[in-house]
């Protein structure tokens, strides 16, 4: 059996907690379609955790270098496990993805996601595409990532068939990731200098980015909304709900505002961890709104 502190090497090196955006939207797929939870549901959700920190470890690997001149503490920094150990690791974390797919009867759509999941992290981060160092591909990927496949996923996974207004939620959910993602630059700019990382960030600068973000979220933001209410009417407490989804989409936006104010790196990127968390919140209470709907 691993010791304790391997163990706890490992959770950290997936960074769970990084997973929670894909979970909240894989819900919001899925409890747009459905109302009551499944077991392919749970099966979605698993695959959807595994993955997730597949795509982040094999990251860790391939941006080892930069990660270190950037001071990123880890458990490949500090030397907790080898590469030889998290390549391992990326290996099982797949075939388990691939092992709970074939657990369900709908295996093809299980293996489809896995089979789609995998194929971006190694575009993103694998020779010879590598789009994590080519400025809009790497944004792109990230936006279909994180918001376009999860919300799929969990749609999909509850059986419903393609709508006008799913489409327009997919493509409003993933211009919501790009607002987001085209901001995690800033807190690994001074490694991406030094190793010459064509980054959005660095590529266009802090004004284009800036923007991008700022006039992305208003689009997504209201897309999301706009669909909603006319998808979701009714109830006095549904009504209160998207209200204070929207107060929360205003919040969001109003913090990207920032970035136009300042060029410190250091800034920058605490305004995109409060922009994420902000973000976090305003996908909780459009889920709720789901949720409050179905009832």
């Amino acid at each position: 059996m691993l010791p304790k502190s391997t163990i706890q090497s490992y959770v950290e090196l997936t960074r769970p907690k990084n997973v929670s955006g894909s979970v909240i939207t894989y819900f919001i797929g899925y409890f747009l379609a459905a109302s009551n939870i499944h077991l392919d549901f749970l099966i979605g959700l698993f695959i959807l955790l595994l993955l997730h920190s597949f795509a982040t470890v094999q990251n860790d690997v391939e941006d080892f270098e930069i990660d270190k001149a950037n001071q990123r503490i880890s458990a490949l920094q500090n030397h907790s496990l080898s590469f030889d150990q998290a390549k391992s690791l990326i290996q099982i974390l797949a075939i388990f993805a691939l092992g709970f797919a074939l657990l369900s009867p709908h295996k093809k759509l299980h293996v489809t996601a896995v089979a789609g999941l995998l194929a971006i992290s190694w575009f993103y981060n694998l020779n010879p595409v590598r789009a994590s160092k080519k400025p809009i591909m790497s944004i792109a990927l990230m936006g279909t990532c994180y918001g376009a496949l999860p919300f799929i996923y969990g749609y999909f996974v509850a059986g419903r068939k393609v709508t006008v207004y799913f489409l327009g939620l997919v493509f409003f959910f993933t211009l919501a990731r790009v607002s987001t993602s085209i901001m995690k630059d800033y807190k690994d700019a001074a490694g991406d200098k030094i190793f010459k990382k064509d980054t959005f960030y660095l590529h266009y600068g802090n004004k284009v980015t800036a923007w991008t973000s700022v006039i992305a979220s208003i689009i997504a933001y209201l897309g999301i909304l706009a669909v909603l209410v006319k998808l979701k009417s009714g109830g006095v407490v549904l009504s209160v709900v998207l209200m204070l989804a929207g107060l929360l989409a205003l919040r969001s936006i109003y913090l990207r505002l920032g970035l136009l104010k300042t060029s410190i790196e250091k800034k920058l990127n605490s305004i995109f961890h409060k922009t994420i968390y902000a973000h976090i919140q305003f996908e909780v209470a459009i889920l709720l709104c789901l949720i409050l709907s179905s009832k």
